[in-house]
């Protein structure tokens, strides 16, 4: 059809129904464009089949994958004669040629009409061409731009008709690589692309052509396999590490497996992928162990830490989070000589929230800087309203969590915090956990010793419990150390677990450090602790943690 007869029909009134009818005729893509918006006011068939549903989009969105008008684009200059635009689409992935022409919109805004007239050097003739590039297109939105497997929303369209057609049990797996961002960090993002499609070549080499794995995002995979038992996944997977781990890389790629068993194909098949992630996350960390089957009280941990995570917030503003203190006990003579400050959480609803449900929780998603930042506070008002009432003030601990360190200017926070109390510093003990020291030494030295320069005591907690602590009591700048109860109860069952503690007990001495024994709960405890030269004991077997009303009557 010529462009003049196109013209005089568009001005007719009969609008969208006559456009249809005559660009729906022809085998070639049509656009027409608003010459002053750029807007796509209308697609022929064909354009719609080759390049998506694009009406109401910006002409240069779509035909040069720009958020801007080209510097070259034709149509501010169009006056009447037809126009050829040559360009790389991106959409296509092809060499292209456009042909333009002035026309005006039924309603009378300035127009123009594009046809899409070659593809590279080739002229389009045919039914067959278009669908050949159409699938081409489709091919190229259903892959992984790096590894070229199916890609995430490819992998679920897969599943879903390998659960719709086929019988017997299926598993949907999921695997990553563990500390990947370590390689890209040491061997360069290059590196990691490599290893990425090393694995991409093992699932093509273990699978073939059954399109029944993917690429989810970054490092994570995923396939479907049918099965008869469980041992069957285990040896598959087994197999599947073992290619994984015959390449040419100068370090070891590790890789976790999350294991879903499909028992209902109703789910759909993201969520089964979210449940196999479940379950790789549970053997995150853990060498000895590289692949779990979901199990559904993953489920109910994660719908419970979601509860809790919702109520986190409005519980501090509200004020539901206690200080609870547990006396410490100097052996000698049996005197209180201070007190662990510990959070309970009580719930108006749900009562009161153990430690253990909360604490991991909060240290992982980042609240523990805000609590225990409340504690602190807690603890300093305290000191101060002994100090008011005539009491004499005993000094209290408060917890230093991991992320304080990395995250928080301490020496700042606790000079606000006896500045605005009017305390002194040695009224707090500030308690770090020995795993603390794990994670860059050299920095948490430094925060330690400028907090004592400010005349803070400082405590290892659970000693004993962790890594190297005779290696780490030779090298930390400390002053007391707290022995772990599990260290405890271990050690003095046996004549030689005895010897340990009162070893370590007398090299801290000869360090001039206190030693402190938490969870003693027996007699025997006590009097081995004693003739160990131990200095304060805590535990059930003196007081348990108790609300501040209580506490205060020990001290009057």
């Amino acid at each position: 059809m010529r462009f003049v007869e196109i013209k005089e029909e568009l001005n007719k009134e009969s609008g969208m129904r006559v456009i249809d009818s005559l660009l729906n005729v022809g085998l070639l893509p049509c656009i027409i464009i608003d010459k002053d918006t750029h807007e796509i006011l209308y697609q022929n068939r064909k354009s719609i089949e080759l390049l998506g549903d694009k009406l109401g989009k910006l002409c240069y969105e779509v035909i040069c994958s720009k958020d801007k008008p080209c510097d070259n684009c034709v149509l501010p200059n169009m006056t009447g004669n037809v126009a050829i635009y040559d360009c790389y689409m991106e959409l296509l992935g092809k060499n292209v040629r456009w042909m333009f022409s002035d026309i005006s919109w039924f309603d009378g805004r300035d127009a123009v009409f594009a046809k899409l007239v070659e593809l590279g050097e080739e002229n389009i003739t045919s039914d067959a061409k278009w669908k050949y590039l159409k699938d081409m297109d489709q091919d190229r939105r259903d892959s992984d731009s790096l590894t070229h497997i199916p890609n995430r929303s490819k992998f679920y369209k897969n599943a879903e008709s390998i659960l719709l057609e086929g019988n017997g049990d299926y598993a949907v797996i999921l695997f990553d690589i563990d500390r990947f961002k370590s390689i890209n960090d040491i061997h360069g993002m290059s590196k990691g692309d490599d290893v990425l499609m090393h694995i991409a070549r093992v699932l093509k080499d273990s699978f073939g052509l059954d399109d029944n794995y993917g690429r989810m995002h970054s490092d994570l995979f995923a396939y479907i396999i049918s099965y008869n038992n469980k041992g069957e996944i285990i040896k598959q997977i087994e197999k599947l590490r073992k290619k994984i781990n015959q390449n040419e890389f100068d370090f070891d790629i590790n890789t976790s497996f999350g294991i879903y068993l499909v028992n209902d194909r109703q789910v759909p098949v993201n969520l089964m992928c979210d449940r196999a992630m479940m379950a790789v996350k549970t053997i995150k960390g853990d060498v000895l162990k590289f692949c779990a089957f979901y199990d559904e009280q993953y489920r109910s941990d994660m719908l419970k830490a979601n509860e809790i995570e919702k109520d986190m917030q409005e519980s501090l503003e509200r004020g539901d989070f206690k200080m609870y203190l547990q006396p410490k006990f100097r052996l000698s003579d049996s005197k209180m000589v201070g007190a662990e400050a510990l959070c309970r959480w009580m719930h108006p609803t749900k009562g009161m929230i153990p430690p253990l449900d909360f604490i991991p929780l909060f240290e992982k998603n980042g609240f523990i800087l805000r609590l225990d930042e409340y504690m602190w506070e807690q603890a300093c008002s305290t000191l101060r309203r002994w100090i008011d009432s005539g009491i004499e003030p005993i000094p209290l601990s408060v917890n230093i969590s991991r992320y304080h360190i990395k995250y928080n200017d301490l020496e700042s926070v606790f000079t606000r915090l006896i500045n605005k109390y009017n305390i002194s510093s040695s009224l707090l003990t500030l308690e770090l956990t020995e795993s603390l020291f794990l994670d860059n030494p050299e920095e948490l030295n430094r925060v330690m010793s400028g907090l004592q320069r400010m005349g803070f005591k400082l405590e290892v907690d659970d000693f004993g419990a962790g890594f190297s602590s005779l290696n780490m009591i030779r090298n930390i700048t400390v002053d007391t150390i707290k022995m772990d109860k599990d260290f405890l109860d271990s050690e003095i069952a046996s004549e030689k677990g005895k010897i340990v503690v009162n070893h370590t007990i007398d090299m801290a001495k000869d360090l001039n450090l206190q030693v402190v024994a938490e969870g003693v709960e027996t007699k025997e405890h006590v009097d081995f602790l004693k003739n160990s030269r131990c200095d304060v004991a805590q535990g059930y077997y003196f007081a348990k943690p108790m609300p501040l009303d209580e506490f205060d009557k020990l001290l009057q």
